[in-house]
């Protein structure tokens, strides 16, 4: 039996959020599943996601391959290069659950975002204060 952990779609129409689940790579993606280990919801500012990293090392220790969409969202969490390490030896789990998620140093691309835009706003304001108002002709 072949095991992948992949999305499967839930939600309304378009606002879609995604379970990450653990299944045979025969069933439909909605269908029979061994385990749900998390969840994505991309509609949220900032998108939510919410993964349970000892399960989802767990499963590939035993060999489920993660899908394309799903080894991404483990490589933005750090749990890829955490398997990485305990596949190579270097790290248990229980030192890998311990060690400092490298996502929670960068700043967040939403919160840069809207930093922007806030000064790109304020610069606005400030030309179009700064521009002499001409005075309409009284009538």
């Amino acid at each position: 039996m072949s095991v992948v952990i992949r999305l499967s779609r839930q939600g309304h129409r378009h606002r879609p959020f995604f379970r990450i689940a653990v299944a045979d790579q025969r069933k439909a993606a909605t269908g029979k599943f061994l385990q749900h280990i998390g969840y994505y919801d991309p509609a949220s500012n900032p998108p939510t996601l919410k993964i349970d990293e000892p399960s989802a090392i767990k499963w590939m220790q035993v060999g489920a391959q993660p899908s394309d969409t799903v080894r991404s969202l483990f490589h933005h969490q750090g749990i890829m290069d955490k398997f990485a390490k305990i596949k190579g030896g270097k790290a248990t789990i229980e030192a890998a659950s311990k060690a400092i998620n490298w996502k929670a140093k960068k700043p967040k691309l939403h919160k840069v975002k809207k930093e922007a835009l806030a000064k790109e706003k304020e610069a606005a304001a400030k030309a179009a204060a700064a521009a002499p108002v001409a005075e309409a002709p009284a009538a």
